[in-house]
């Protein structure tokens, strides 16, 4: 997977390096504990978030989910 640039503030590089890990591997493993206390998982709250910015109703979200679950890298 290539890598990704993120811009953020100033104040907020301190706090990345004072985490003593890659950010990456921080960030991973934040997305990794907030989907295994969700009662939803993550792929169908991405469907769900972006069904509703775009203001359309949720697609098939099983199906969508399931897509999204395999491709991820985790």
């Amino acid at each position: 997977m290539p890598n990704k640039t993120i811009s953020v503030p100033d104040d907020v590089i301190p706090v990345i390096e004072s985490l003593d890990v890659p950010f990456s591997r921080w960030v991973t493993d934040q997305l990794r504990r907030h989907a295994a206390r969700s009662t939803m998982s993550f792929a169908d709250q991405l469907v769900s978030d972006a069904a509703l910015a775009a203001g359309e109703h949720l697609p098939d979200r099983e199906a969508a989910g399931r897509r999204m679950e395999r491709s991820a890298p985790w």
